[in-house]
């Protein structure tokens, strides 16, 4: 027993005595290390076979063998996250090392250009770190699987925070997919006596080809009325166009139906070709902003939103408020009209103001699109050709300059403005001069002039999002509504009756109070036309606020539209009061809600059972009466998310089911996703059915090793990782982590290797009792090494032979090495059995 203890302590003597760091220093030359003196041991200190242990690859420090480590790497101080890293053996029983990739090194931030020069001179596309990099060099922490490697600052990129080289990112493989959100419900009418159903569709598709992507995006509408009406069915292409990133323009092409691009005129619908900055292709330090819709439904509803008269977005959410932050790009200016369609047929509606803030740009910093091709709008006849171009330019650090022109047959704008930085704030005026030409009448020209303001003011923690005032002549025209203008001048109709904006404001406040008081917000948007009958003004002003876990709301929402030529006035107010506490927390979450208007109350519960199931019902009433009940549920499976609601009140019910998911065509087969998808990664880790995808909630690699991640952050380095809990025993992942970072709109494939088969630990002896050496090498039948004696004479292997002849060597010569048989073929039958222990006598050779 007394031997049994020596070697390991031996062992770790030998060990804690040396450097528990390898310092591999590329000087050069063919080595990938260097240490300052090699050291030399008597192993005729040591006791017993333990002088047998092969101690020459202990001569340079800590010795690193052969294979690949999940290691946490280090960038000149600064965690870059884990990578998995091969060390390949070397010749001289010197300690194994690594090499770089260019792509390696450029994702680490190195100069483009130094590793351009070393590439003209190296033959080999993996090099040690010091061929790339002068000076450049590595250290191996074994005890905590770390790899810091030191850079000259000279050879980094001095980039903003976040910055990854577009050669590091991913264009994806050739790939097909569909997402879609389908819906279908059935309303019957208590009064009418009647019942109406109705279902829907929406509809992304695509397909990336060398770099190449095409897209469609469509909306699918069929209802069945009451006894005299018809059943309907109608399908509205919203987008279909094919594009290309062009990462040194910071730009990407389009061509064929989409939306221009908003940044200084309103965006609009066209068919041709554009050429336009995609701001993601920027560090978050210098990226952007983005739209969001707010809103409450009284029942379980549809949702539609609308640009320019054309369905962009369609959804069904459960009662209760709603928040939807997931549209598709449509541009960066103009109006979204959002109408909430109840469960009964009664229809919200409410707008969006949707405009750019006053823009500073950093200096040198340019954006810029081009646009031609004919004016699309399903509301219109008029498909003139327009072309258009936008730019703008950081000047300096205070001040950037803008401007940009339209122009068809009958119709001209011109914009210049700019945007200062000032101590007040960002403010940015402009002025834009239009030419509108008429068939029957004069032509009209004007001027609008725009003034807008941004700000947050730290010391009060005001945040002033937007405000905005814009003010037009009487013979101002946008473009969509010259056309408009010019169309209805064909059809003999007069200028009295189109509705030319004479001015507008809007604004929106948000104003945090000290001393967790709480969020006070205000938006506010008024608007008047020339020689129009009607003014709208709408306000909305509320408080939010939390108390040990109970959260709450003040809101009231003022909308006026008031008539100048009938004196008619629309006045409409709305107070609400949201309540929300938690019922039950852990795993399986769930909620009391409650919202009261002046006219509604309503109350109810929402929860979820681990990350695939939620549900949700809701009980309200109107002035007391007319009591309704609304209830929710869906699942979300590997392959699509499921869903149905029922409502139920004096006047009607209401029954609806939905699916949602993505389907993906890739070159080794089809692969079914829960969520529509935008960007995408393809994990494939064979034999690994069950590990769990931590990038999303309730997604496993399937059956066949697959697995698509519906949406992941473009032009960003993504961490794809997976939790082996959940799979098979007989299999195990060889990494967990892989970073990647992929264009827009590409199917990405990341790849996680795994080794399979029964993991056997075999307690081996010689035939005298006596433990094996420790440290000896473990070889299989087909002289493959598949793992080393461990503490206690263990060896650890997994493999598919369930019966087979192990080789232990520690040395050379056949008195040096033995061999174990071992059988676990009835052991295997046992489905609970997953890791075998077994008992192995030594046979010398």
């Amino acid at each position: 027993m007394a031997r049994s203890f020596d070697y390991p302590l031996i062992f770790g003597v030998i060990t804690l005595s040396l450097s528990g760091v390898i310092n591999a220093q590329d000087l050069g030359q063919e080595k990938a290390y260097s240490i300052g003196m090699d050291a030399d041991f008597d192993s005729s200190f040591l006791i017993g076979d333990a002088k047998k242990i092969d101690i020459t690859k202990f001569a340079n420090g800590n010795p690193i063998l052969p294979g690949e480590y999940n290691l946490d790497v280090y960038i000149n101080g600064t965690w870059y996250g884990k990578r998995q890293i091969e060390f390949k053996a070397t010749a001289d029983n010197s300690p194994a090392s690594t090499c770089f990739t260019a792509k390696q090194l450029l994702e680490y931030g190195v100069k483009a250009q130094v590793i351009k020069e070393q590439l003209q001179l190296a033959s080999d596309n993996c090099e040690v770190l010091g061929s790339w990099i002068e000076g450049a060099f590595y250290k191996f922490d074994s005890s905590r699987l770390r790899l810091d490697l030191s850079i000259p600052q000279v050879s980094m990129q001095q980039n903003a925070r976040g910055y990854i080289d577009p050669s590091v990112w991913d264009r994806g493989i050739n790939a097909a997919f569909a997402s879609y959100n389908a819906n279908a419900y059935k309303t019957f009418n208590s009064e009418k006596g009647a019942d109406r159903t109705n279902a829907f569709l929406s509809l992304n598709a695509g397909a990336n080809l060398a770099s190449w992507q095409l897209r469609h995006n469509g909306q699918w509408n069929w209802s069945d009325g009451y006894e005299n009406e018809k059943s309907e069915s109608d399908y509205t292409a919203v987008n279909t166009y094919l594009q290309r990133a062009f990462p040194q323009y910071r730009g990407v092409l389009t061509l064929g139906d989409s939306f221009s691009d908003g940044n200084i005129f309103d965006s609009f619908g066209y068919r041709g070709i554009e050429f336009a900055t995609d701001d993601r292709m920027l560090p978050n330090s210098l990226a952007g902003y983005a739209p969001r819709i707010r809103g409450n439904a009284k029942t379980n509803a549809k949702v539609e939103v609308r640009q320019q008269g054309q369905l962009i977005y369609q959804t069904t959410v459960a009662a209760g408020g709603f928040e939807i932050n997931d549209l598709y790009p449509t541009g960066f200016g103009g109006e979204l009209e959002v109408s909430v369609i109840e469960a009964n047929g009664e229809i919200q509606k409410f707008s969006i103001p949707y405009a750019s803030v006053a823009e500073m740009l950093r200096p040198g910093l340019s954006r810029y699109s081009l646009m031609l091709g004919k004016y699309r709008d399903s509301n219109m006849d008029k498909d003139p050709v327009v072309f258009q171009g936008q730019y703008r330019r950081g000047v300096n650090n205070f001040v950037t300059a803008y401007g940009g022109i339209q122009a068809s047959e009958s119709y001209k704008a011109a914009t210049l403005g700019t945007a200062v930085a000032t101590p007040i704030g960002a403010v940015s005026l402009d002025i834009t001069h239009s030419d509108t030409d008429f068939e029957n009448r004069n032509s009209e020209s004007g001027q609008s002039y725009r003034l807008s303001y941004s700000k947050l003011i730290s010391p009060t923690n005001t945040n002033v999002t937007l405000a905005a005032y814009r003010y037009s002549t009487e013979g101002f025209y946008k473009l969509r509504d010259g056309l408009m203008a010019q169309e209805q001048d064909e059809q003999g109709i007069g200028s009295a009756y189109i509705g030319k904006q004479r001015s507008e404001f809007q604004v929106t406040l948000n104003q945090g109070l000290p001393n967790q008081w709480g969020n006070f917000y205000l938006t506010g948007s008024w608007t008047d036309y020339w020689h129009d009958q009607q003014d709208t003004k709408s306000y909305q002003v509320g408080y939010n606020n939390s108390y040990r876990g109970v959260n709450y709301g003040l809101s009231a929402n003022k909308r006026v539209v008031e008539s100048q030529t009938t004196g008619r006035r629309e006045d409409d107010t709305e107070y609400m009061l949201t309540l929300s506490l938690p019922l039950f927390t852990g795993k399986n979450p769930a909620n009391l809600n409650s919202y009261t208007t002046t006219d509604r109350a309503t109350v109810g519960v929402t929860g979820a059972v681990g990350d695939r199931f939620n549900y949700g019902t809701t009980l309200a009433t109107e002035y007391g009466e007319n009591p309704s009940l609304s209830t929710n549920a869906e699942y979300k499976t590997n392959a699509a998310t499921l869903g149905g609601t029922y409502s139920v009140s004096e006047d009607y019910q209401q029954v609806g089911l939905s699916a949602r998911g993505n389907v993906v065509a890739h070159s080794e087969g089809v692969v079914f996703g829960a969520e529509q998808g935008q960007t995408m990664v393809l994990v494939y880790a064979p034999d690994a059915q069950g590990a769990k995808v931590n990038n999303t909630a309730g997604l496993t690699i399937n059956k066949s090793g697959y697995a698509v991640i519906p949406y992941v952050t473009p032009y960003r380095i993504n961490d794809i990782s997976l939790d082996p809990k959940g799979m098979s025993l007989d299999a195990e992942l060889d990494s967990t982590s892989q970073r990647i970072a992929p264009y827009a709109g590409s199917i990405s494939k990341v790849s996680f290797s795994t080794t399979a088969g029964k993991a056997i630990y075999i307690h081996g002896v010689n035939l005298k009792g006596e433990p094996l050496p420790f440290g000896a090498d473990v070889y299989d039948s087909k002289g493959e090494h598949v793992g080393m004696i461990a503490q206690g004479s263990l060896a650890y292997i997994r493999t598919h032979n369930l019966f087979d002849t192990i080789t232990v060597k520690w040395g050379a010569d056949s008195s040096e090495q033995c061999q174990i048989e071992y059988d676990i073929r009835k052991e295997s039958n046992d489905s609970n059995k997953n890791m075998m222990m077994l008992e192995g006598l030594c046979h010398e050779l």
